[in-house]
Formats: structure tokens, C-alpha cells, sequence
């Protein structure tokens, strides 16, 4: 008894020293293993370069430690154990406001606070917002221009059934309603996808919203990019090139963002089995006309640019992120808003589209309405050139600068611009930050 007892606690040993040593292994022969990337917003940190000021100081310590910490071996894949047994176990996602509903349906907190009105910002901003709008649609529309504002479905509204018990709450008045009323007494141009979506639900051949998703299924996205050129055909009297669907199938192998929260979630086993639609198109744009986009959205937009109607169906499109950056379909550089003329920029496009679901309606338009609407008065030239002068002041002062000089010489080669490009977004950093 004591021969196999002894044998036991041998071999309990034994392995504990291999757990023990199986990340150093895995970190010292990193290269030769492929591991599974973790996805969602996942921070690496580069390993520290020693220097005997960083030592003194310990930044090197303090560096090293972190980067160790992050790249130790097999971390990925007990992180995504650590991950699994939570939800398994206590239902439980590590996720950042991500929320578990009924029957594993996933959420953000931020949909469900906007479905019951907690984030509701007031009639009287909305209004204020909507009549800057309407007088650029005005304005636009004066110069045979088409804006309109589309509001994209909400996961919350749409899924109100697996909300959680413990976060459904009394309703009060919803951003959304607000936006929705101001609109139409106004006049402006208003796409609801939102409503759509709702009367389609129950009797929809296929999911328009997935289970552990947060954006319109890929279904769903077809459906809008048909809906949108009709609308768009109908206002202009112009014939858009046509989005055909060539095939339509049914699959688990999932295209982003399908399942967006559940990939942020880093689980070892999938939580989702339903199969979703997906869809072979090909564009006919043959005697077609393209019209110049612009489009100013939340990540909803991302699904339909990606799927490349920015130039198929449409042409010199550009997609301003949260009217933060610009990414454009003839061009792999992307730019900040502010580095570009904001009236060439709106007046050179045909039609101007502003997305946004419920969730991000406290800060939409994110400040376009005012940008726009400073864009279409006859001051903006003065207003402009002495923008322009400021911008001329803070590149002088970076060039007087070796120091500053040579900082910039090296976020430009880190991200692949010329030097005068960064000198410009530097300069232009330094003049919105003012007072900060």
C-alpha cells in the first residue's frame, strides 16, 4: 500500500512540475506554436529595451513585468478556460458590458439602457440637433444634394423577450422616439430601419439580428442595402447599379460581425448553433449612375462598407467613423476629420447619409451637425483661413523644435505618412487640445 502510495505522489509530482514548466516552455519556444488569438480589445505590450536609465528608474522592471504577464505561455488558451468556466458556471461573461440574457441571447448594457429611455438626453439638445440637420439638408438639397438619416435597429428593441430580469426596468422616453418626432415635425429625411426590422421580425425567412451579435445580421444588411438604393432611386429619380443576390445559404461557419460579443467573450466552445443566411451577390452597373457617398456613421455602417457598395454601388465613398476618421473605398490611408476641408468634403458628394442605432443617439450626430452646419455659412472661408494660419503657427513651432522635430519624424515613419502629413495632424492635435 505504501509502494503505491509512494508511486502516486511521485507522479502527482511529476505532473505538477510539468504544468509548472509548460508555459516556460511554451514562452521560450513561442515561434514554433500557432495559439489561438484572443479577440476584442486586447491590448499587447512590447517587450522593454534595456537601458540603465529604465533600470534605475524601473520602468525596464515594471515594462518587463507587464510584458511577461501578457505573453506568458499557453495564456491565451487559460485565459479562454478562465472564460469558459465562468460562463458555465455562474453564467458570467469578462466581457466589458457585455450582458447575458435568456436563453444566451447577448447584449450590451448600453442597448438595454437605451430600449427603457435611462440614457434619454432631453427634447429640447434633440431638437437643437435636428434643426442644424434640417437646415444642412435644406442647403444641400438647394444644390441638388440628398442627405438623410437612417436610424439602424437596436438590440434591445429588438430583443426585448431575453432581456435579463434583473436589468428590465419601468419605460420613459426613449432618444430614439425624440429623435423620431423632432424629425418628422422638421421635415427631415428619415430612414427607420429600426421600425423595419420590427414588422419583419415574427415573419422573416431568415434572422435579420443574430443571437450573440450586436449589428444586423448579414441578412439583414442585403435587405438595407436594397432598401437604401430604393430610397435613394426614389428621391433622385436615378438609376443606382442593381445589388443582386446570385445564392443564398445558410451556414455556421459565421462572417463577421455575426457574432461579435460572443468573440469578445474568448470562450473555448461556441454559444451559438443557429445557422444564419448569408449571400453571393454580383452588382450590375452597367448604364447605371454612381453617385459620390459620404456616410457618418456607428460601427453599423462597417457590415456594408465591407461589403464594398462605397464603390460598387457607389463612388469616391467615404465613411466618417463616429465623424472621428475617414476611411474611403479608393484608398487604403485612412485620415482624421479635422486634417480635411469640411465644406470641399460635403459639397463634393451627392447624397450624405447619416447612420446611427439607438444605443450611440445621446451623442449623435456627434458633432457633424455643427461641423456641417459651420461648413454651408458664408463665413466659413474666413473662419477657415484663420484656422489655417493657427495650424501654420504649430508647425513652425514643431519645426523650431529639434526635439519635437524629431518626435514626429517618428510617429510618421510608424505610420507610414510622409513627415508633412504628420506635422499637419501634430499641428492640427495641438490646436483642438488648446486650454486642455
Amino acid at each position: 500500500m505504501a509502494k503505491h502510495s509512494n508511486i502516486l505522489t511521485r507522479l502527482m509530482f511529476i505532473l505538477f512540475l510539468i504544468a509548472l514548466m509548460a508555459p516556460l516552455v511554451r514562452f521560450r519556444f513561442n515561434h514554433h506554436f500557432k495559439e489561438k488569438e484572443l479577440k476584442g480589445a486586447v491590448t499587447r505590450s512590447e517587450r522593454p529595451a534595456f537601458n540603465f536609465s529604465g533600470w534605475f528608474n524601473e520602468d525596464y522592471q515594471q515594462g518587463m513585468e507587464t510584458y511577461l504577464n501578457q505573453n506568458f505561455g499557453f495564456r491565451n488558451s487559460l485565459v479562454r478556460l478562465h472564460n469558459q468556466l465562468s460562463f458555465w458556471l455562474f453564467n458570467k461573461t469578462n466581457a466589458r458590458d457585455v450582458i447575458i440574457g435568456s436563453e444566451n441571447y447577448l447584449f450590451e448594457l448600453n442597448y438595454i439602457r437605451a430600449y427603457y429611455g435611462q440614457d434619454f438626453i432631453g427634447d429640447s439638445l434633440i431638437a437643437e440637433r435636428v434643426h442644424r440637420l434640417k437646415t444642412v439638408q435644406d442647403t444641400l438639397n438647394a444644390n441638388g444634394k440628398l442627405l438623410v438619416v437612417a436610424f439602424a435597429p437596436g438590440k434591445g428593441q429588438f430583443y426585448p423577450e431575453y432581456i435579463p430580469d434583473h436589468l428590465k426596468s419601468e419605460f420613459s422616453r426613449t432618444n430614439y422616439q425624440a429623435w423620431k418626432d423632432a424629425g418628422e415635425k422638421a421635415g427631415l429625411e428619415i430612414l427607420d430601419f429600426n421600425t423595419w426590422f420590427l414588422q419583419m421580425k415574427n415573419n422573416s425567412e431568415f434572422p435579420l439580428y443574430p443571437k450573440t451579435g450586436i449589428h444586423w445580421s448579414q441578412y439583414g444588411v442585403d435587405l438595407v442595402i436594397d432598401s437604401l438604393t430604393g430610397f435613394i432611386e426614389n428621391r433622385t429619380g436615378l438609376d443606382l447599379p442593381d445589388y443582386i443576390i446570385t445564392e443564398r445559404f445558410l451556414s455556421t461557419d459565421y462572417q463577421e460581425p455575426d457574432t461579435d460579443l460572443e468573440d469578445g467573450m474568448n470562450l473555448i466552445f461556441p454559444i451559438n448553433d443557429e445557422p444564419l443566411a448569408y449571400s453571393k451577390i454580383k452588382i450590375n452597373a452597367e448604364g447605371k449612375t454612381k453617385l459620390r457617398l459620404m456616410v457618418i456613421s456607428d460601427s453599423f455602417y462597417w457590415p456594408l462598407f465591407n461589403k464594398g457598395i462605397s464603390s460598387s454601388i457607389f463612388s469616391e465613398g467615404e465613411f466618417w467613423y463616429y465623424n472621428q476618421v475617414i476611411y474611403n473605398s479608393y484608398s487604403n490611408v485612412s485620415v482624421p476629420v479635422s486634417s480635411v476641408d469640411h465644406r470641399k468634403a460635403i459639397f463634393s458628394k451627392d447624397v450624405v447619409i447619416l447612420i446611427v442605432t439607438d444605443a450611440n443617439l445621446p451623442e449623435f450626430p456627434w458633432d457633424f451637425d455643427n461641423l456641417a452646419y459651420a461648413a454651408i455659412s458664408s463665413d466659413y472661408e474666413i473662419l477657415q483661413a484663420e484656422r489655417e494660419a493657427r495650424i501654420r503657427g504649430y508647425s513652425e513651432a514643431i519645426l523650431n523644435s529639434p526635439e519635437w522635430s524629431d518626435d514626429v519624424r517618428k510617429k510618421a515613419v510608424k505610420n507610414n505618412i510622409t513627415f508633412e502629413e504628420q506635422l499637419r495632424l501634430d499641428a492640427i492635435y495641438m490646436l483642438e487640445n488648446e486650454g486642455n
